[in-house]
């Protein structure tokens, strides 16, 4: 870069936008440096802007549309946002009434889960191999990993 400036960058810088160099003016380019640099960069800058100017310029229906389009998508998205907090508290408020029940009428529950096992053949068979303290607690597994595989599904369908 050069930090003198001459006085005929001006006319170098017409001579640039216009496209016409007279014979004097050029040979005093090739000479002057402050004059190439005011060459290099006007032509420089002359392309990026022809360059910018033939980009072609998109519909007035299709800016709107896209505008439109995108605050749709925004609302949609305001308006779900509390649908979006309860199903991802549904599995917690699903074990919390789950365990409330079980703490609440969980004696009924297991003697309807004892005295199903005992109608049949199988379950007399599970009764002999599990002993009946472990009982409750695969009760509660099995309902607590019920709740978690409904919640799941149900949030797979919602999401579709």
């Amino acid at each position: 870069m050069h930090d003198d400036p001459c006085p005929r960058e001006p006319e170098v810088l017409r001579a640039v936008e216009e496209g016409r160099w007279p014979a004097d003016l050029r040979a005093h380019a090739e000479a002057c440096q402050a004059c190439r640099e005011v060459e290099t960069v006007t032509a420089a800058l002359r392309e990026v802007v022809d360059a910018e100017a033939a980009l072609p310029m998109p519909a007035a229906g299709d800016v709107w549309w896209r505008a439109a389009w995108q605050a749709r998508r925004e609302a949609r998205a305001r308006a779900l946002r509390p649908l979006d907090t309860l199903e991802r508290s549904e599995p917690l408020v699903a074990m919390v009434a789950l365990v409330i029940l079980l703490v609440a009428r969980g004696d009924l529950v297991l003697h309807a889960a004892a005295r199903w096992l005992s109608l049949d053949g199988g379950g007399q068979a599970l009764a002999a191999v599990l002993p009946a303290a472990v009982l409750p607690f695969l009760l509660i597994g099995l309902g607590l990993g019920g709740v978690v595989i409904l919640v799941g599904l149900g949030a797979v369908v919602a999401n579709d």
